[in-house]
């Protein structure tokens, strides 16, 4: 497996800063879990050069070079907005897989939009006001439910079809969105085939510990939710992919020591990665069926910023070989941002 961590398929970062993706194995989901070879893909991302980085563009900002590309223009849903394939990305009966994400939205779809072999896209933004607008739209156990009736509302219409329904769905998050994500996971909510969290699980000081970052002083009922779903994807019940940075936020516990006390609790302990490159690339590893657990360097901002390009790799090599999805056609000219006229290109 540390073999396999060294190949990279996907650049995201410049040629000075190669961001390195580790290929690994995910079983085919839900609740069939085996050990399996990676899938190859060919996906490249427009790198991040030098030329980029000089018009303004960052792993915070990255590079538009297809806006909408084959997807139709947007359409909106409860609490955001949708991008379904223009033409195909469906099976014959009108099913098709979801990926829900919250914050950091346009990063995302700017990465997926190139990459993407036929998922749906719902992106969720609520800005920069931290989790709180988050926890409130998805506070009620009805919300959720809401926006995936928007969900296949949106779909029938742009298909034509009553039959059109989600066949699977991930929610994925980054950053503030994970309190979204864990408002789900509160409400037990489902029909979820995978879960996402990108740099974004905070664990809580444990009472009278020390606030240094280290597991023993984290009280783990905070993430018990977690370490339950963690418990169900090492099992092969479902699919749990958390990453981390290196980023220590002092004034509360970091993802890379929330990451270290759910692996802790789970008696599991990560791997190094062999050949990390750059300064964002992989340096450690847990895969254990549907539990993957990645640790990333960055200690700054950029570095927080550059695990939103992972989504690349779970989506096209994870989530979507394991669902079969299908393909839609990338063979017509990409669709214009409604926005781009008013964008740096």
């Amino acid at each position: 497996m540390l073999a396999l961590a060294a190949v990279l398929l996907v650049a995201c970062a410049n040629e000075s800063k190669p961001q390195a993706i580790a290929r690994l194995a995910i079983p085919r989901v839900p609740r069939v879990a085996a050990a399996s070879a990676p899938t190859p893909t060919s996906v490249t991302i427009a790198p991040l050069t030098p030329e980029l980085r000089a018009k303004g563009f960052t792993e915070c900002n990255p590079h538009d070079p297809l806006g909408l590309g084959p997807y139709a223009p947007f359409r909106p849903v409860p609490f955001g907005k949708i991008l379904i394939p223009k033409k195909g990305g469906h099976t014959a009966d009108m099913g098709f897989d979801v990926v829900i994400h919250f914050h950091g939205a346009d990063a995302v779809r700017k990465y997926l939009v190139q990459s993407a072999r036929g998922v749906v896209l719902v992106l969720v933004d609520k800005g920069l006001g931290g989790g709180g607008p988050y926890t409130q739209a998805l506070g009620t156990p009805q919300a959720f439910p809401l926006l995936r009736r928007g969900i296949e509302q949106a779909l029938r219409a742009h298909t034509g079809s009553e039959q059109a329904h989600v066949r699977h769905l991930a929610v994925s998050a980054w950053s503030a969105g994970t309190e979204a994500v864990r408002k789900l996971l509160e409400q037990n909510q489902p029909g979820i085939d995978a879960v996402i969290v990108l740099d974004g699980l905070h664990g809580a000081w444990k009472q009278g510990a020390p606030r240094v970052q280290s597991p023993d002083s984290l009280d783990a009922r905070f993430i018990r939710r977690e370490i339950a779903l963690a418990e169900r994807a090492r099992k092969g019940e479902t699919v749990f992919v958390l990453t981390h940075s290196r980023v220590d936020p002092m004034s509360f516990p970091s993802t890379g020591t929330t990451a270290a006390l759910l692996l802790r609790e789970l008696g599991l302990a990560a791997a190094p990665v062999a050949a990390a490159a750059g300064a964002f690339g992989q340096l450690s590893s847990v895969d254990e069926r549907g539990l993957h657990v990645w640790g990333y360097g960055g200690k700054e901002e950029l570095g927080h910023c550059a695990q939103l390009c992972v989504m690349t790799r779970i989506v096209s090599e994870l989530l979507e070989p394991a669902w079969g999805t299908p393909a839609m056609d990338r063979s017509g000219p990409p669709t214009p941002h409604p926005d781009w006229a008013f964008r740096k290109r």
